[in-house]
């Protein structure tokens, strides 16, 4: 048995605890705030429970499409912020409860690593000793630099999900991620928004295809959208903020209540003792291999902290990796199948590579297959909107990687990553029989469509 402290208590670290303790090592967990990191306190959970809310109140308003009629629907932003609460304070307690199951022992407090054997407190000053290390720090919100971006009412992702009282417009700086999901639900709760993104499409780095459908998406609902918008400068306007940007052609201006700069995540490395201890960096990230250990044995770090993929899935997994592996049970990472899902309405759920990933690695010996909803029944049913994507080589049939925009793409691309798990064939999910009416169908149809078979179409 060993004795592991893990610093940082998030979706990485508090996974790596069980485990950990699973594996009959004395486990201390460090945390400097809430149980359950930036992922449950200020993060997915609390976007998700406000994207609920947003929805909710959308549907409210558009029943008429099947046929029920609503009088006086409005939207109660305190009681949605108390919801959010609710659920936050629940999913912290159950993480308290398996801590204390697991006999995990919680210390509060800053933790900065002084050798690869120890790890002092800043509350306490006390100096815990311990046999390995996992850092599990996560990130926090990056930001830019410009005129004006420091100054009140321009806020970060962690101060959105934090706010009492809706802003009447607002603009977001980011069409990523986390960027996009925000100014949907504020878009849906009634807020004027506009998003500034950088590059000539939302959403870099994923599908265009995928891109361009959630883009008009956006824009018909009412969001307005500037792709090429370079910020420079943010200034005061009376009890507003301008916003002076450029588009590559003349500089233009918006005025609106709040600013949300949403551009990206840095790892959390400070107050880590990094430098004194030399760890090896790649850039701002910790490097590490692919058992999760850094250049410095016995010190292991998780999650966001070592960049790559930041989501809170991969932080989980990356923490049984390392405590395993510290535990003497050697494996390595693999990022092949990883789901990147994002929780617009329409959702989008892709697993593997792109189509341009793909082409670029295998160059003519890709093949595709596409299925739009527009001939699902299921999708006419609940009038949802969207396609899947198959993406294969020609050798030996294999998924590459899976795309999907529709209602419950998140759920739905778990039968992508099971597929791509098991080194699956597009014809393996096209022999799979899928249940009528679903909008899993549609994914057996891409699968049919690799070789222009599908039937609804």
């Amino acid at each position: 048995m060993s004795k592991i402290t893990i610093i940082g208590s998030g979706p990485g670290g508090y996974v790596a605890a069980i485990r950990a303790a699973q594996l009959k090592n004395e486990v201390i967990l460090i945390e400097k705030d809430e149980l359950g990191g930036t992922c449950l306190n200020r993060g997915c959970i609390p976007t998700k429970s406000f994207i609920q809310s947003a929805n909710a109140y959308r549907d409210a308003m558009q029943s008429s499409i099947f046929g029920v009629k609503t009088t006086g629907v409005s939207l109660d932003f305190p009681a949605v912020v108390k919801r959010k609460e609710k659920i936050v304070k629940r999913l912290v307690s159950g993480v308290q409860f398996l801590m204390k199951k697991n006999i995990v022992k919680v210390v509060t407090g800053v933790g900065t690593i002084i050798d690869p054997k120890t790890v002092k407190i800043n509350i306490s000053n006390e100096n815990i000793k311990s046999d390995q290390i996992i850092i599990a720090t996560g990130s926090f919100p990056s930001s830019l630099a410009v005129e004006g971006i420091d100054s009140g009412d321009v806020i970060n992702s962690n101060q959105a999900l934090e706010m009492q009282r809706l802003p009447a417009s607002l603009a977001v700086i980011g069409g990523g991620v986390i960027g996009i999901e925000i100014a949907q639900l504020m878009q849906r709760m009634g807020v004027t928004v506009t998003v500034l993104e950088i590059m000539q499409l939302i959403l870099p780095g994923e599908d265009q295809d995928l891109a361009t459908m959630l883009e008009a998406v956006l824009k018909a609902d009412g969001v307005e959208i500037y792709t090429g918008a370079k910020v420079l400068k943010i200034k005061a306007n009376g009890t507003n903020k301008k916003i002076v940007f450029s588009t590559g052609e003349a500089n233009k201006e918006i005025t609106v209540e709040k600013v949300l700069v949403a551009v990206g995540r840095s790892p959390e490395t400070r107050d880590l003792g990094l430098e004194k201890l030399g760890i090896e960096m790649n850039n701002k990230f910790i490097s590490v291999n692919e058992k999760m250990q850094t250049s410095i044995p016995g010190i292991y770090a998780i999650g966001d902290v070592v960049g790559g993929i930041m989501l809170a899935h991969v932080a989980s997994h990356e923490g049984r990796c390392a405590v395993e592996n510290a535990s003497g049970i050697g494996h390595g990472m693999d990022y092949r199948a990883v789901p990147r899902c994002i929780y617009t309405s329409p959702e989008i759920g892709c697993v593997g590579l792109t189509k341009s990933q793909a082409i670029e690695k295998y160059g003519s010996d890709v093949a595709v297959g596409m299925f739009p909803l527009a001939g699902n029944g299921k999708a006419m049913i609940i009038d949802g909107t969207g396609m899947v994507k198959i993406i294969a080589e020609k050798k030996h049939n294999e998924v590459l990687g899976i795309e999907i925009i529709a209602p419950h793409a998140t759920e739905l691309i778990a039968e992508g990553v099971l597929a791509m798990c098991m080194e699956a064939t597009f014809e393996d999910l096209a022999l799979a029989i899928h249940a009528h009416p679903t909008l899993s169908e549609a994914i057996m149809e891409a699968a049919l469509n690799v070789k222009g078979q599908a039937v609804h179409v």
